[in-house]
């Protein structure tokens, strides 16, 4: 009969993130950024701070918790530069071997911080955007990510979204109990995004995704994002993902996130 494991002597040991250096250095970016102008006022030279949290849950009980930091430097009156550092802690449950021929199930925790860099242009019409980033993580995880994306404002009301990203990965945190390997993942995502009210805009998008071990897979996502204030975005999206080959990741997933952008 399988049964759940517990957490190792190593895990129950880990350090609880640092919340309250987390929220601390929140509240000091949201006093600095309210004196901040708007991105489409700021001149060139003028930094303004951006920080936030995203969490993600769903099938096969993963969670992921992302708090950030950043800041926006002007290059121009419509171009900037934005430099950010990401900290993720995720967990997950997965089928692994019991070391007698059988499996059990376990559970994984681990982190993952990025530190990003984006030059960021705005037009009448066009947005568009290249960011480029370093990873490094648990279990001797790196990594390397280019992201680029372009919106193009079709009305008043809606605009059309394409972007393409490649991440080279140096991990088995997928995989836990594989070789540590490098694996290459690419994806083309295209969406839209409709204003149902001029705060709150719908965003289905669609996402093709393959990697150099030749496993493909595809997901949607239909999200809300509502936006107050223009310094203040709050999303909700629904995720479905799966793949050719049937992994741990296939399934449903909801994602939350509430991001300052000064």
């Amino acid at each position: 009969m399988k049964e759940k494991t517990g957490r190792s002597s190593w895990q129950r040991r880990q350090k609880k993130p640092g919340w309250i250096i987390w929220l601390w250095a929140a509240g000091l970016l949201l006093f600095f950024g309210l004196v901040a102008v708007p991105p489409s006022q700021a001149q060139a030279g003028h930094l303004a701070p951006q920080f936030g949290f995203e969490g993600y849950g769903g099938s096969n009980q993963l969670t992921i918790f992302s708090p950030w930091v950043g800041a926006r430097l002007g290059l121009a009156r419509n171009a900037s530069f934005i430099l950010r550092a990401h900290y993720s802690r995720f967990g997950y449950e997965y089928w692994g071997s019991d070391g007698l021929g059988g499996q059990v199930k376990k559970d994984l925790r681990a982190d993952i911080g990025r530190m990003s860099g984006a030059f960021y242009l705005e037009g009448k019409r066009l947005t568009g955007y290249v960011s480029f980033a370093y990873l490094i993580g648990s279990r001797n995880y790196n990594g390397f990510f280019l992201d680029s994306g372009l919106e193009w404002k079709i009305s008043s009301r809606a605009s059309a979204l394409v972007s393409v990203y490649g991440i080279r990965e140096k991990s088995n945190l997928w995989h836990p109990e594989e070789p540590l390997r490098w694996i290459n993942t690419y994806s083309l995502r295209l969406g839209t995004r409709v204003w149902i009210f001029p705060q709150l805009a719908v965003n289905p998008n669609v996402y093709l995704i393959r990697n150099s071990e030749k496993v493909k897979s595809s997901a949607y996502s239909v999200g809300l994002v509502y936006t107050p204030q223009w310094w203040l975005a709050v999303t909700a999206y629904y995720f479905r993902y799966g793949e050719a080959a049937f992994y741990v990741f296939h399934g449903n997933y909801l994602s939350f996130g509430v991001n300052f952008y000064f």
